[in-house]
């Protein structure tokens, strides 16, 4: 998912931030500034360019953030911006994430139907998942019609694909290949 350079600063972040007794506060904190890059790239690419001195990008860094985050979420902007690696936000907020859900013994699975998910079946899932992983599962949920039908699930780097279309495509392999 991510590339070793937003590990690195990641790790460094979940560790000071145990060790601090915050990791709860600092997972909600990077989360909002991944949004934050996310919906205004213009501030991230800001943080970038290499025509705006450090001194600048530092300023108004602090004009925007000092006092609003915690000492970890700012210094990590700070020292990200001075390194020019801020565009890597997002993706260390999404690292940390992944880490602190291991901590709390969380699992995000991504579900993909041909339709939304009934409020019954989404239950059903969420428990039958859960008592699987022996985890809190978090459905991340998509609505993909392409599929036809049944359900794919994504958990980390395994995927379950339960979908009528990748069925028929095993299908029509099956048949080119007695044909063929």
């Amino acid at each position: 998912m991510t590339g070793r350079v937003e590990k690195v600063y990641s790790e460094a972040v979940f560790e000071l931030a145990k060790e601090q007794g915050n990791a709860d506060k600092i997972k909600e904190e990077l989360d909002a500034l991944a949004e934050i890059f996310a919906s205004a790239p213009e501030f991230g690419k800001f943080l970038t360019v290499p025509t705006v001195t450090i001194g600048e990008k530092l300023a108004v860094i602090e004009k925007t953030f000092k006092g609003k985050l915690s000492d970890i979420s700012y210094n990590l902007l700070c020292v990200t911006a001075e390194n020019g690696r801020s565009e890597l936000i997002p993706e260390i907020a999404a690292d940390y994430r992944e880490r602190w859900y291991d901590m709390k013994n969380i699992a995000e699975v991504k579900v993909t139907t041909s339709i939304p998910l009934s409020d019954t079946l989404r239950i059903k899932l969420r428990s039958k998942l859960e008592t699987v992983m022996k985890k809190t599962v978090i459905l991340t949920e998509k609505v993909d019609p392409s599929i036809m039908g049944g359900i794919i699930l994504n958990y980390g780097n395994t995927m379950t694909d339960g979908s009528v279309r990748s069925k028929l495509d095993a299908l029509q392999k099956q048949i080119k290949g007695v044909i063929a």
